[in-house]
């Protein structure tokens, strides 16, 4: 791959990340009672919820980053690098496939799971799930990878981003999810960035 293509993809990555945070909060601020430190992230792009396009814009914008991620990994791990699209493209369908919270965005779905029924909120759901998976997939083989090049504290850091990816998918739910979830998002946006700066700082050779 060339360098010129990996820079792009490397600023497809940051501009992603940018535009999921900017939106995320702007959509956060703009929903009556919603908290950030308990809601969650889906519920901002649900139908019924005022400006529910910041929502779907900032999950949206984690698929594309994701992308990103996957060209400028490939060199180092096809495999990983295919989870990684697959979850992106996994997230941009999040994005489109919407709940539904006709009380608005705050405490949408807390105490437990969504009521999950129609082909809408099937779909959404099971690409959030999958999405989630593919992310602990491919991080895993990132880490597994970089480990075996040589790149221990690298491979290291790929690997608590997996285990976060776990305990983000065993734990979110209950009553207050949206700590779990920004927990999440927080390493996988670090480690997202030192994926990028990783690749762009990778020999040619």
């Amino acid at each position: 791959m060339s360098p010129r293509r990996e820079q792009l993809a490397a600023v497809v990555v940051f501009v992603g990340l940018g535009v999921f945070w900017v939106s995320l909060l702007l959509a956060g601020a703009e929903s009556p009672g919603y908290s950030q430190t308990r809601d969650y992230v889906s519920s901002l792009a649900a139908h019924g919820v005022e400006d529910a396009w910041l929502g779907m814009l900032a999950i949206a914008a984690v698929g594309v980053a994701g992308l990103g991620a996957a060209v400028l990994l490939w060199r180092l791990t096809s495999a990983g690098a295919l989870a990684l699209a697959g979850a992106g493209i996994g997230f941009v369908v999040v994005a489109l496939v919407r709940i539904d919270c006709p009380n608005g965005a705050a405490r949408c779905g807390l105490g437990g799971r969504f009521d999950v029924h129609g082909a809408p909120a099937i779909t959404h759901w099971t690409a959030a799930v999958v999405s989630a998976v593919l992310v602990l997939v491919g991080t895993a083989l990132v880490a597994y990878a970089l480990y075996r090049s040589g790149r221990r504290l690298a491979g290291l850091a790929s690997a608590v981003a997996a285990a976060a990816t776990l305990v983000a998918l065993v734990g979110t739910g209950g009553q207050s999810p949206g700590v779990v979830q920004r927990v999440w998002i927080a390493v996988m946006t670090v480690w997202l960035v030192g994926a990028a700066v990783l690749a762009l700082t990778r020999p040619t050779s």
